[in-house]
Parts: C-alpha cells; sequence; structure tokens
C-alpha cells in the first residue's frame, strides 16, 4: 500500500518537499469479570499522512484509504494548504539519514500465540488480585492489550525509515471491603515483551494499595517526610513533562525558562529521557521525522541542562534536534515530547531509612495532577497514603492535600532509591523528600 502512496506523490508533488508517514496498529484487547471473558476486540488502524512543504508553507492531510482517488486527493488537500499557510522559518524535513545502530523490539514468539492465550491474561490478572488478601471483594476491571504496530516514513530528500515494535499493557483496579469501609485502588503496566509484563507486580501493587487505604482517617496539618515511591513519583513527573520540552520553552510555558546551567533540583537527582532505553516502551532507532534518537540528560545532579528538540525547535533556536519528534499516530503531525523519561536511580537504601525513622508518610494516591499549572510548577493535590513508624504501618490517611511547587520538591529530595522502575514511558526510583507541608484537619 506505501508503493502505490509513493508512486502517486513522486508524479504529483513536483517541485515540492514532501513526507509521508504511514502507520499500521493491529490492536487486540480483552476484559475479564469474574473469571470470564466480558469484552475482546480484535481491530486494525491504518493510514497515511502527507506533509508538503512550499516555500517554508506547511500543508497536511491523511486518509485511511489507499485508493488512487484517496491518495490523490489527500495530496491535493496538502498541497492547497500549502498555499495558504504563512511561511515559517521553522519549518524543513531531514535532508539526510545519520547511520544509527538498530534499536527494534518486537515480540515474534508472543505475536504468534493463540488468540485464547494472549486473551486468558485478563482472567490470570483477575484470579491474581482476588487470591492475594481476602478483603479484595470485587475487581472492577482486568484488562490485558496487545499492539502491534508497523510504522513507516519516507521524504522527498530520499530518507526512508521501516520500524516495528510490539507493546503489552495490563491493568486492574481492585476493591478492599472490610467493616464498613470500602477503597479502590489500581495498577498497571507496559511492556515492549510480553514476557516482561509481570502480572503478579500488578495485582500486588493494585491490593496492596487498596488495603492498606481501608479505615483511613486524616490527620493534623504538619510538615513532614514523605516518600515518594516510583509510581507516585512517577505520576509527578508526567505531569511537568511538557515543562521540559523546546515547545513549551517557545511558547513561554516553562518553569525552566532561563534557568540553563543553573540549580533546579537536589544534587541526589539527575532527570533523563532516554529514546534508546533498553526494552523502553517508546525506544526506536529513529524519532518521527528520521532524528536518531538518543539519551538526553535534562537535569544533571540537580543542574539543569537543556530542554528536548525536534527538527523545528532546533531550527527556532538555532540548536539541533534532541530526536524527539513524536507522532500520536498518522493523523498528527510531529511534535516534540518525552520518549522514554526518568529519574536516574540513586544508591539509597530506602527500606533501611523507613526502618530507622519515626514518621514518614507513604503516598499512595494523588488527585488533582490534571490542575497542575506547568508554567508556574504550582500544585494543589488531594492525597492518602500511609504512615510508618520504624518500618511499620501506623496508620491509614486519606482527606489530606500536599500544595507546592514542582521545583520545591525536586530540591527537597533528600534521598534517591535503586528502584527505578517505569510505568509506560516514565520512570522513577523511590525518593524521600522532607519538610513538605501536609494539610490535614
Amino acid at each position: 500500500m506505501l508503493d502505490k502512496v509513493l508512486e502517486i506523490a513522486e508524479k504529483n508533488l513536483k517541485g515540492y518537499q514532501w513526507e509521508i508517514f504511514y502507520l499500521k496498529n493491529k490492536k487486540l484487547k480483552a476484559e475479564s469479570n469474574d473469571f470470564k471473558l466480558e469484552k475482546v476486540s480484535s481491530a486494525e488502524d491504518s493510514g497515511f499522512s502527507i506533509r508538503v512543504l512550499n516555500e517554508n508553507r506547511q500543508g497536511f492531510a491523511y486518509s485511511t484509504s489507499f485508493t488512487d482517488e484517496a491518495i490523490k486527493e489527500t495530496i491535493e488537500t496538502a498541497k492547497a494548504l500549502s498555499e495558504i499557510t504563512s511561511p515559517d522559518e521553522g519549518n524543513y524535513l531531514l535532508d539526510k539519514l545519520e547511520n544509527s545502530e538498530k534499536v527494534e523490539y518486537f515480540d515474534t514468539f508472543a505475536v504468534n500465540l493463540p488468540f485464547e492465550e494472549k486473551v486468558e491474561k485478563a482472567i490470570e490478572l483477575e484470579k491474581l488480585v482476588k487470591q492475594k488478601d481476602e478483603r479484595i471483594k470485587a475487581v472492577r476491571s482486568s484488562t490485558f492489550i496487545e499492539n502491534i504496530v508497523y510504522t513507516s516514513l519516507v521524504n522527498s530528500y530520499g530518507v526512508k525509515i521501516e520500524e516495528k515494535g510490539t507493546y503489552y499493557t495490563a491493568m486492574v483496579s481492585a476493591v478492599a471491603v472490610e467493616n464498613s469501609d470500602s477503597q479502590i485502588a489500581w495498577s498497571y503496566n507496559a511492556t515492549r515483551f510480553l514476557s516482561d509484563l509481570n502480572l503478579d507486580d500488578i495485582a500486588s501493587e493494585a491490593v496492596f494499595h487498596a488495603t492498606s487505604l481501608l479505615n483511613a482517617k486524616t490527620i493534623p496539618t504538619k510538615k513532614m517526610t514523605v516518600l515518594l515511591a516510583p509510581h507516585a513519583m512517577t505520576e509527578i513527573l508526567s505531569t511537568f513533562s511538557y515543562a521540559f520540552t523546546a515547545d513549551a520553552l517557545i511558547k513561554g510555558k516553562t518553569l525552566f525558562k532561563d534557568k540553563l546551567e543553573e540549580k533546579v533540583a537536589s544534587q541526589k537527582l539527575s532527570i533523563v529521557d532516554n529514546g534508546r532505553y533498553p526494552k523502553g516502551l517508546y525506544s526506536s532507532s529513529y524519532d518521527a521525522e528520521g532524528s536518531v534518537k538518543r539519551k538526553n540528560v535534562l537535569v544533571e545532579n540537580g543542574i539543569f541542562k537543556g530542554f528536548l528538540h525536534n527538527l523545528y525547535t532546533a531550527k527556532k533556536l538555532g540548536l539541533s534536534s534532541t530526536g524527539n519528534a513524536v507522532r500520536r499516530d498518522f493523523r498528527s503531525l510531529p511534535s516534540v515530547d518525552i520518549t522514554n523519561f526518568y529519574i536516574e536511580k540513586g544508591s539509597d537504601d530506602i527500606k533501611s531509612f523507613l526502618n530507622d525513622s519515626d514518621e514518614v508518610l507513604y503516598i499512595i494516591d494523588l488527585m488533582g495532577l490534571h490542575t497542575a499549572d506547568p508554567i508556574s510548577g504550582e500544585f494543589s493535590l488531594g492525597a492518602s497514603g500511609i504512615i510508618y513508624h520504624k518500618g511499620e504501618i501506623v496508620k491509614s490517611v486519606r482527606g489530606i492535600t500536599i500544595a507546592g511547587n514542582f521545583l520545591d520538591i525536586l530540591n527537597r529530595v533528600i534521598l534517591v532509591g535503586e528502584d527505578l522502575k517505569f510505568y509506560g514511558n516514565v520512570g522513577s526510583p523511590s525518593v524521600v523528600v522532607e519538610g513538605l507541608t501536609v494539610a490535614g484537619d
């Protein structure tokens, strides 16, 4: 199908710079309820987009149809749009493909497993949750998803890239009940290989969080030492990830503006985006424009080192792409975004710290992250969790609020654990933050 698009494009786009992006995604999704498959769906989504440049004026169109007529219509639409848009010097296409060591994660073994064996993963996850604690009375959802993705990028300069990948996701929510109280918690993960998708870990986390919050009560307002386990710190990091992009810088929507080579975090913290991370969810050889993906250190031992770029932002600021052009699918233009984004693991023993500490608040759930301000870094979040004393859980808490600033959290980190864990494409080890104000009664 792509060959037909290319043949027609080459005939109809003479005098233009052009780029064609093709994507096919085969998706399998299974949902379990009461140890039975409640919903099973299998679908394939495919399509292509055409981006044309006419003296720095850009036109873009896409189609899910591969008929000659649809391809020609898509090309003409992109050409017409390039005639009426304003010129922008940031618009350009990659003119030469840099050699790169192949980074591709495709689970041939799992792809060829019987359909029945894969969809049973949803039931397996539900069973694991219900077996772990008698207080788990229900599982609201238990879901397994397989995505098999093929992409191609070709442009008028002769750049041609073909990549494929597999993605496996499982998610579950557990309902714990004790006396007259009930609590719900969820967990998920996603991997490139099915064998790396640890259903028992996902189930254990959901059960631990749900049961730990039973009979929780609020506490008086005070300053506390807070333990942000990987799942909680990952949520915070993801919320503010846009602030690390050059698009945010150009639009004046980042709290890191004018902070290059300045201290923005504890010396213990290094924050990285690595498009080649081993088995990373967004790892591949090239980004969505053909630039080589690489490891970009954004914060090094507390010092801010720079922003993430695609071709557009790099051209606008006189820099080079960092390999961070991302496309959600063929329906969208490439934008600049994170790939595998994480806090590098430290060397601190979090368990020993808990055993030696009189009072530490372990955050289980954060609510209201969508209201955080990525420009100022300000946030006010509802929270729940458990309080540890000398390594033992002594109280469950809810109805509390944590308010502050993202930079304040980064600067108050006193410990960084060795337990780096990814949730999708964002990861973090456990971090301990001192002196946070926790608002309760």
